[in-house]
C-alpha cells in the first residue's frame, strides 16, 4: 500500500509506502497549534545507505530569491529555516506523545522509532530552480540550521538544497 501523493509548488511527491509519510502540514496537530506557527511539507522515513531510518523534514518551494538582495534573501532562509524546525519539532514532540492529536494519526511506524537511533535530514526542494543556483541556498542553510544540527548531534550533512530534478532522481517527486 501506498499514501495518496502531495502536490505542493508544482511538484507532485509520493506515493510512498504505507506509514513511511506524515502530512505534518495537513494534520490535525498542526491544526491545532497553527496560529503563528509555520511548518514544512511533511515527514519522511527513508532507509540510509545501511538500511537505517532517517527522518526526512520536507519543504517545498516554487522558487528562491537570488542572494541579492541580501535582506530578501536572508528573510527567505529564515523562513525556510523556521519551517524546517518547526516540522521537526511538531514530528519528534507528538512522537513524544506531547500532543494528544498525534496518538490517532502519526502512523505506527513513526511511533515505533527509537529516536536515539534515527537520523533527521532536512531537505528543501526548489521546483525549476537550475542545480548551479543552489549553491548559496545550501550554504546559507546549513549556517542557519548549523546549530540545530549540532545540538541534536546530527550528521553534519543533514541539510540538503535540490531542485525538482534532482528530488525526481531520487525518487521524492513523480512531476
Amino acid at each position: 500500500m501506498t499514501t495518496q501523493p502531495i502536490v505542493e509548488s508544482g511538484m507532485t511527491f509520493g506515493p510512498y509506502p504505507e506509514g513511511r509519510c506524515f502530512y505534518i502540514e495537513q494534520s490535525d496537530s498542526y491544526t491545532a497549534i497553527q496560529a503563528n506557527v509555520k511548518i514544512a511539507e511533511f515527514l519522511l522515513l527513508r532507509p540510509d545507505k545501511q538500511k537505517r531510518h532517517v527522518l526526512w523534514v520536507v519543504e517545498a518551494k516554487s522558487g528562491a530569491p537570488r542572494p541579492e538582495p541580501k535582506l530578501n534573501f536572508e528573510d527567505f532562509i529564515a523562513k525556510i529555516k523556521e519551517k524546517l524546525v518547526n516540522a521537526f519539532s511538531l514530528g519528534w514532540a507528538s512522537r513524544l506523545k506531547r500532543h494528544k492529536l498525534a496518538a490517532t494519526e502519526l502512523p505506527d511506524s513513526f511511533k515505533r522509532l527509537d529516536l536515539s537511533k534515527i537520523g533527521v535530514k532536512f531537505v528543501l526542494v526548489i521546483n525549476g530552480h537550475d542545480e548551479s543556483w543552489l549553491p548559496p541556498i545550501q550554504e546559507a542553510l546549513n549556517d542557519a540550521l548549523r546549530s540545530t544540527v549540532k545540538t541534536w548531534a546530527f550528521d553534519p550533512l543533514s541539510v540538503a538544497v535540490i531542485n525538482d530534478e534532482m528530488a525526481r532522481k531520487q525518487g521524492l517527486i513523480l512531476t
